[in-house]
């Protein structure tokens, strides 16, 4: 896995329904990545506590001490009250370490707990456990992935600085990216994340500089253009797959956008590609 830019990857998923506590020597290298996604527990980093809830997102880098109690709150007797759950990945080597050096991660963040992120880290213990099957490239991916997307998690969390505006924003926005082929209106997606259209609307352009609905016309248009340069699709198959229901409307929205026709377009990119 060295190839990779893994020395080491460690990942899985604990339930605990008894008072735990676990000590860790940190090692030399590497990163422990420790999400929360139920319950509540208490982690010390470098003999600093932390209380921890649902979406803390808990990282011991190297060469620190990681001390995590688990029921605290029922005495360490009170079995039945514990219930607490969580992801964690321990990873390091050369990609891990140049990563690491490339920004300042916090101690604690507080991220956003979506199926997006817990099936990448899904994903990343299915492919450590596969061991009858030469996946080591697969799990290195999946672990880049999973760091790089808790890279920017934390980048949101950060920028929102506690605002529930931008925790709203940011919810409206990747909901306007898994679903910009189908039909979508401002009414809808508002009520797909529990907001009026007008604080839609409000929230979305204070944080992105542009209206919701404009765009999910910039996501059609760029899932088109992949569509047209990258396939033989007929061009106003490739607009109504790409989520536009009006073929002149969008060549409209082509030309403003890439200052050629859809037509213009793909012959531009067919040419570009026969004089490389």
């Amino acid at each position: 896995m060295e190839n990779y830019g893994f020395r080491y990857i460690h990942v899985g998923y604990s339930h605990h329904l008894a008072p735990h506590r676990n000590q860790l020597e940190r090692r030399q290298d590497g990163v422990l990545m420790r999400l929360q996604v139920k319950g509540t527990c208490r982690v010390d980093l470098g003999g600093n506590p932390h209380y921890i809830y649902p979406g803390d997102l808990v990282i011991s880098k190297p060469q620190g001490t990681y001390q995590l109690f688990i029921g605290e709150e029922s005495g360490m007797d009170g079995q039945n009250l514990v219930d607490s759950t969580d992801y964690y990945v321990v990873c390091g080597g050369g990609w891990v370490d140049r990563w690491l050096a490339s920004q300042t991660l916090p101690d604690v963040a507080h991220i956003e707990v979506n199926e997006d992120l817990l099936s990448l880290w899904r994903r990343l213990i299915y492919e450590k456990r596969n061991v009858h099957e030469n996946n080591e490239e697969i799990t290195a991916c999946c672990a880049k992935l999973l760091c790089l997307t808790l890279e920017r998690s934390i980048a949101n969390a950060l920028s929102a600085g506690g605002r529930k505006e931008h925790y709203i924003a940011s919810r409206l926005k990747g909901y306007i990216e898994k679903h910009a082929t189908e039909p979508l209106t401002l009414d809808e997606l508002a009520a797909r994340n529990s907001v009026s259209a007008s604080t839609a609307s409000h929230v979305f352009k204070e944080a992105f500089g542009l209206p919701p609905m404009r765009y999910a016309v910039e996501v059609r248009l760029a899932i088109a253009s992949d569509r047209i340069r990258y396939s033989d699709m007929r061009l106003e198959d490739a607009a109504e797959a790409s989520g536009f229901r009006s073929y002149p409307y969008f060549c409209r929205a082509f030309r403003a956008k890439y200052g050629q026709s859809p037509s213009e377009y793909r012959m531009q990119y067919r040419q570009d590609i026969q004089e490389l």
